[in-house]
């Protein structure tokens, strides 16, 4: 198992105990405070029934009515017992239970019932001592409880589904360019240490040494370009980036120093005076460099020309499969299998165009060869 995996699933572990933990709590604390209302509602019931009985027991045909009265509470899931002067005038308890006091109450749970219990014995002063035994089927709010559990059990394994979703893109988009990077940077290291050994070796001509010299200088300066993609990187995440005005020959001649061989037209004294580009000088310059650096790898009959707001760039050596052209045009990942050679700088310009609201679009000519049209400031 890969690192960013690992870490994918320890962070993912956290934040689902999190999500579950806190819906547990919340649904156990909604639930406390459902089962408090439904005791405060039980015991103005029983002092609502310890009223009623009262003026019962002092009418005539008291026993008959209390019993009509306990009847009738029965059908609304309610249960009585009434005691007067240790004689019991009703009773329709479907069970009974011991009391800790003259006042009590208790939660009893019964072949899966519910039930609020309420004990309570007073003083009446015409028929002595009385207790009342109240019972409260309560059900409904443990049915309750449980469809609200099952509903927030549902939200949560959807809400988990989505977040590992975008979690598990997140961290790959994150860890994609460290294994990129990886590759790339091994490549030169790879080569400057052969050409380093070859030399170490002794007994080579002038030529070789020379060659060899050169090779490593080349790949010195690849690996250069390629730290500098990767700070441009950083700023770009970072969103540290300069606005001003460019000119665009000045675009030119810092271009022609890195590319000497590129041939720069479209320059005339119209352009220098009166064209100029808006955005990051730098991030504008490493846009270029990295799509003249990518096509100059198959030759480097290169041409670069600018017309307005539109770069146009022009390699008759090199050449893009057809299938190739809609990935490199459009601004979905291309996998690195795709990249043939072309680097880290694809995704790179993409960033930076989208930081100036602009465009590219390579394309193969007729004639042969691959065009690069950037454009600025998109149409």
């Amino acid at each position: 198992m890969k690192i960013w995996e690992k870490n994918y699933l320890l962070t993912m572990s956290l934040l689902l105990a999190l999500l579950f933990g806190s819906l547990f709590f919340m649904q156990q604390y909604s639930f406390r405070k459902n089962l408090d209302k439904y005791c405060d509602n039980a015991f103005l019931n029983e002092s609502s029934a310890e009223y009623t009985i009262s003026s019962y027991l002092n009418s005539s045909e008291g026993t008959d009515r209390i019993k009509n009265y306990c009847q009738r509470l029965q059908k609304q899931g309610i249960f009585l017992q009434i005691q007067a002067q240790g004689r019991i005038l009703a009773d329709s308890l479907p069970f009974s239970w011991e009391s800790a006091g003259e006042k009590d109450f208790q939660l009893i749970r019964r072949q899966g019932d519910a039930y609020l219990c309420i004990a309570n014995t007073y003083a009446d002063f015409h028929n002595g001592t009385v207790s009342i035994r109240y019972l409260e089927k309560i059900n409904g709010l443990y049915q309750a409880q449980q469809e609200q559990m099952f509903l927030i059990l549902g939200l949560a394994v959807l809400v988990s589904l989505l977040l590992s979703v975008i979690l598990y893109g997140t961290m790959q988009k994150i860890y994609a360019p460290v294994r990129n990077i990886a590759h790339e940077l091994r490549t030169p290291l790879t080569a400057i240490q052969g050409y380093a050994q070859f030399i170490s070796l002794g007994n080579i001509s002038a030529e070789d040494i020379q060659f060899a010299s050169s090779q490593i200088d080349q790949q010195a300066q690849h690996l250069n370009a390629l730290i500098d993609n990767l700070l441009i990187m950083g700023s770009l995440r970072e969103g540290e980036i300069v606005m001003g005005k460019i000119e665009p020959a000045k675009l030119a001649e810092s271009l022609k120093a890195y590319f000497p061989f590129l041939a720069v037209g479209g320059m005339d004294d119209e352009t220098r005076t009166d064209k100029i580009f808006y955005g990051d000088k730098n991030l504008l310059l490493s846009l270029l460099r990295n799509l003249i650096s990518n096509t100059c790898r198959q030759g480097e009959h290169i041409s670069l020309s600018m017309d307005g707001n539109t770069i146009r760039i022009e390699n008759k050596d090199d050449h893009i499969p057809q299938d190739l052209l809609p990935l490199l045009n459009g601004k979905q990942p291309i996998p690195r299998e795709r990249l043939q050679g072309r680097g880290l700088g694809i995704p790179l310009c993409h960033e930076i165009l989208k930081m100036h609201h602009g465009s590219i679009q390579y394309r193969n000519l007729e004639e042969g060869g691959v065009e690069i049209l950037v454009s600025l400031w998109g149409e």
